[in-house]
């Protein structure tokens, strides 16, 4: 009897090995590092350079990625502000790849790779570089940048995350905090490393999820940056009611034109 479940024990563990070795093999698609590098230009305009390194099994992963951007969101007044956003650069393992920016909701998105192309597996490195206004935020004793770095919309978990932000020429860096998790987390599970007086960086201490990022805040003093003038504060008026000051010039030239019809021959 002993022998028996000895016998049964034998092939009950290689029918399970077999079965184990015939399963398909799980994807393990995830980014492995994603550096945010963001220099902050005296007028206020940002240069972000984000190298993202992704492990490729082709499961979601095919022909490319696609980073979302918001541009549209409401600032500590409750008004809706709308951001610049223009891609400069994309590359795929140092060389130029395509891409396309399409409208999303409340953003934009950078689809990144060719259809007709399939991306080899194992390991590559994306590079993302573009510019974006509007993201500084002044207050009465100091000015600052509050960045996401990563972004809260990967379907992909991120084993590290890291940013360094460069200053202005004669700012000084205030005060610093760094944030992990999903959108509105608080978790600070982040290493903060001052390099100079106008550079610093953030990593993080544990890989974060799905769809969580890492988002830094880096107060400064006052002057490095330039606050926006009034032209650029009207510009800004422009761009975020642009809808609603299409659609009141549309009624005011509609109305407009029937006036002068009905002047012209609507008159009895």
């Amino acid at each position: 009897e002993g022998l028996v479940r000895l016998m049964l024990r034998v092939v009950l563990s290689a029918a399970l090995l077999l079965l184990s070795l015939s399963a398909p093999a799980v994807a393990l698609e995830r980014i492995t590092d994603f550096v945010s590098e963001v220099r902050i230009a005296p007028n206020g305009l940002l240069t972000v350079r984000e190298t993202i390194s992704v492990w490729v099994e082709r499961s979601r992963i095919r022909h490319g990625i696609f980073r979302d951007f918001p541009t549209t969101y409401t600032d500590r007044f409750g008004r809706r502000v709308r951001v610049g956003f223009r891609v400069e650069s994309v590359q795929l393992d140092g060389h130029d790849e395509p891409y396309e920016v399409s409208a999303i909701d409340s953003g934009k998105r950078v689809k990144i790779g060719r259809a007709d192309t399939l991306v080899e597996y194992g390991q590559h490195r994306y590079t993302l570089t573009y510019t974006t206004d509007r993201q500084v935020r002044y207050f009465d004793d100091y000015d600052e940048i509050y960045w996401n770095a990563t972004g809260n919309e990967w379907v992909f978990p991120i084993e590290r995350a890291a940013a360094v932000v460069d200053l202005p020429r004669g700012a000084r860096i205030l005060q610093s905090a760094g944030y992990t998790g999903a959108l509105g987390s608080t978790a600070r599970d982040v290493r903060i490393t001052r390099l100079s007086d106008t550079q610093i960086r953030f990593d993080t201490t544990r890989p974060l999820g799905v769809r969580e990022g890492l988002t830094v805040a880096v107060g400064f003093t006052k002057g490095a940056v330039a606050p926006p003038s009034s032209a650029f504060k009207v510009f800004g008026f422009i761009r975020d009611n642009a809808s609603s000051l299409a659609a009141a010039a549309g009624f005011v030239v509609a109305l407009g034109y029937y006036l002068i019809a009905w002047v012209r021959i609507g008159r009895d």
